[in-house]
């Protein structure tokens, strides 16, 4: 048995029976009327590239797609990022384009809180909405989207290639296409989101019968592919902070498939704030006793949590987002 397969199972059942959390519940309401989780208006989702030439893939078409993902598109403090992104893509002539104001959210968030068929809406309309647009690869600067758009849209019929940006930098930079001239001389740390990691692996398809020995224990013939967080994507953003001239990467305690959550994810942060702060604390502890000036992620949730984390300790620690120091290493 998969215990986090058990766990969303449960949260199925429990909302299909209405017991939801309220705090919960008021944000699938907003994600219904707006299409994001950030509690904010639909109109203002695109406000992020203001001033950038992108293809509006809502009005024209191609055949990569940046889709930046409800964080960062509503926290100003992380447009940087989205930014940066765009400039990455053009310089190593990439011909993509965004949904701007059209973009949706994944649904991600809305299946880890057990609201399955809020899920199912929105990637069925974000499938349609590429398929118009002649879209073949999805790259996304946010791990939660990576995940649901990698192992969850699937299921739901999409067959598109889908790269987080680490990936796609990291390719960008094995074949020349970036160059890195300048150094960072800093050391840092870097952390591994969960939905990049361990929840990154590729989907297998599987056929079989779910059959139950004395009406009981679950098994599955042929048995089901088994996800253990091990074939996750961990090398390509190491291998970006290796290849910057003059950083340092320090590696915590636990990382990889092991790494300790930021405390953001699965509506925790919403319904548990405490509970949520105090889990970065703890990333951030781990990540201080290494001697890093900065933690490093790949991911606006993880960045984000640890930013306010630092913030109300008042604390020294830096946040980056591995395309901020590429960025550092090329101008």
């Amino acid at each position: 048995m998969e215990p986090l397969q058990a766990m969303r199972g449960l949260r199925f059942r429990l909302v299909e029976d209405g017991q939801v959390l309220p705090s919960h519940m008021a944000v699938i309401e907003r994600l219904r009327k707006e299409a994001n989780m950030m509690m904010k208006p639909k109109a203002e989702r695109g406000r992020w590239s203001d001033g950038l030439d992108i293809k509006d893939l809502a009005k024209e078409k191609a055949e990569v797609l940046f889709h930046v993902g409800c964080r960062t598109c509503y926290d100003d403090e992380l447009w940087k990022v989205a930014r940066i992104a765009v400039s990455l893509l053009k310089k190593a002539g990439v011909d993509f384009g965004i949904m701007g104001n059209k973009e949706a959210c994944c649904g991600g968030r809305a299946f880890h809180m057990g609201y399955r068929g809020d899920f199912t809406r929105c990637a069925q309309r974000n499938i349609e909405a590429w398929t118009r647009a002649g879209v073949k690869t999805v790259v996304t600067s946010c791990s939660d989207c990576f995940h649901t758009f990698k192992r969850l849209y699937p299921e739901a019929g999409f067959k598109s290639d889908v790269f987080h940006l680490v990936e796609f930098v990291d390719r960008l930079v094995q074949g020349s296409n970036i160059k890195f001239v300048k150094p960072v001389n800093m050391r840092v740390t870097y952390h591994d989101p969960c939905h990049l990691g361990r929840q990154g692996e590729p989907f297998i398809p599987w056929k079989g019968k779910e059959k139950k020995i004395y009406g009981q224990m679950v098994v599955y013939d042929p048995p089901k592919p088994r996800y253990n967080g091990a074939l996750g994507i961990y090398e390509p953003p190491r291998n970006i902070l290796k290849a910057i001239p003059g950083l340092d990467l320090v590696e915590m305690e636990r990382i990889r498939e092991y790494a300790w959550c930021c405390g953001a994810g699965g509506g925790v942060v919403d319904a548990y704030p405490n509970f949520s702060a105090w889990t970065a604390n703890e990333r951030i502890t781990e990540a201080t006793s290494t001697g890093a000036q900065a933690i490093v992620s790949a991911c606006p949730w993880c960045e984000r949590n640890f930013l306010d984390a630092i913030s109300r300790a008042k604390g020294g620690l830096k946040v980056y987002d591995v395309i901020e120091l590429v960025q550092q290493a090329i101008c």
